[in-house]
């Protein structure tokens, strides 16, 4: 980050507003609020470059803008209370432990704002890119990590990650407190080279299945710590394929969050050093989900073209457990995600059938991302009816599920409807609306 920049400026190149954007925004805001308001670009200027503080009334539209509670910004004052970007931790074996220990620091979560920046993300992906993991110290005195723990570790870790992939609200908190002693045994540098990359490994899938966790609870903050530090945990343990996985799931968030562009950078860095081809695999349909958002055609196709080549050269009993799930159900219904973003929703309702008719049925969010999906290419195809089953369907997997990021998709979809008068849509809406209240 530029120090000499203000951080109100950081926060605008992020969401990409101009000052007369911004002040647009305020200014909305203030009448949401049946209120009136002369904030211009001039006023915004004057706040970025001079020492002029804005009122309490700019604060609070502005806070309200960027989803910051009324009493971070009166606890901390201005500027300090703008959520201004994180410098990424190096490749070091001190940097990977403040990148862990910053998951385990109690903060504020706000639901959308991002704390890496376009330019850090990438950052991040392209130094792990060129650096081939230390060997790590041996301990510098005391006891060495009881064997004995480790292994227990490492069991209880695996059998989180399964746990995580099915309707367990409780396990957020387990592995929480699996990753946290990971963390704390690290911080404590008591253990052989051999004992510390097993022990950045458990760290690694642990703060990988905590990310996903985050994510899917549109905690987008807390889920970029968490990928990142399962990076920093897995380039420890030299566990390249769960680095890059890691760098592609921030990838997909930043397509999520319509970030495209930056997903490609991160995505190229991360395949440069992947060993396993159904990690590839993975990456390559993340590229072609953020080429077909682009409206690239031709890339699209060569990516899903790779994507589907990777997965064909892999090796069930080689691949890495953290995408041990990864088959042609995602290749496909993520093939038609991206026909539908190209405008072909024929094309794209054929690729996610195949891919829900592939799909293990106990990844439910995954499931209902799909749904929803197909539901949206019916839309397109002017089938009311259909839509309104697949809604229908989607909102209950979702709910099911507890995953707020799949509920929030599928009820975007049913608000999209509302101009619509068919029977099938209108007893969706009644339905939708007695669920979500409940």
């Amino acid at each position: 980050m530029d120090l000499d920049r203000h951080p109100l400026a950081h926060l605008r190149r992020l969401h990409h507003w101009s000052m007369s954007d911004l002040a647009r925004l305020l200014r909305d805001q203030a009448r949401r609020r049946g209120l009136r308001s002369g904030i211009d670009r001039n006023r915004i200027w004057l706040w970025e470059a001079t020492s002029t503080t804005p009122s309490e009334e700019s604060q609070s539209l502005l806070a309200d803008v960027l989803d910051v509670p009324a009493a971070t910004v009166e606890q901390l004052g201005w500027p300090d209370w703008l959520p201004a970007f994180e410098q990424p931790a190096p490749f070091s074996p001190s940097g990977s432990r403040a990148a862990l220990r910053e998951v385990q620091i109690t903060r504020m979560d706000r639901r959308s704002f991002l704390v890496l920046s376009s330019s850090t993300l990438i950052e991040v992906a392209a130094d792990w890119a060129r650096i081939e993991p230390r060997h790590l110290s041996q301990a510098l005195d005391g006891q060495s990590i009881d064997g004995e723990l480790l292994t227990w570790l490492e069991q209880r870790s695996g059998e989180l990650r399964a746990l995580a992939a099915g309707p367990h609200p409780q396990v957020s908190g387990l592995i929480d407190a699996h990753l946290n002693t990971a963390i704390d045994l690290i911080t404590q540098d008591r253990y052989t080279a051999a004992a510390g990359r097993r022990l950045h490994s458990v760290a690694a899938d642990l703060a990988h299945c905590a990310a996903w966790l985050r994510f899917d609870a549109d905690r987008h903050a807390a889920a970029q710590r968490h990928w990142q530090a399962a990076v920093h945990a897995a380039h420890q343990a030299g566990d390249r394929d769960l680095a890059a996985v890691a760098l592609s799931d921030l990838a997909y968030q930043a397509t999520w969050l319509s970030r495209p562009a930056d997903a490609i950078q991160v995505l190229e860095h991360a395949r440069s050093r992947t060993r396993s081809p159904a990690a590839r695999s993975l990456l390559d349909v993340r590229r072609a989900r953020a080429c077909a958002v682009l409206q690239d055609h031709q890339a699209t196709q060569h990516a899903l073209t790779s994507a589907e080549t990777e997965l064909n050269r892999n090796c069930s009993r080689d691949t890495p457990p953290v995408v041990s799930w990864m088959s042609m159900a995602d290749v496909n219904a993520d093939a038609g995600r991206c026909w539908l973003d190209l405008g072909d929703p024929g094309r794209a309702d054929a690729a996610i059938g195949a891919g829900l008719d592939e799909l293990d049925p106990r990844r439910s969010r995954t499931k209902a991302v799909f749904l929803t999906y197909r539901a949206e290419g019916s839309l397109h195809n002017r089938d009311a009816a259909a839509a309104a089953a697949d809604a229908r369907f989607a909102l209950e997997t979702a709910l099911d599920s507890g995953a707020a990021r799949c509920v929030d998709l599928v009820s975007a979809l049913i608000s999209r409807m509302d101009n619509r008068t068919e029977q099938p849509v209108i007893e969706l809406r009644e339905y939708a609306r007695e669920r979500l209240v409940a």
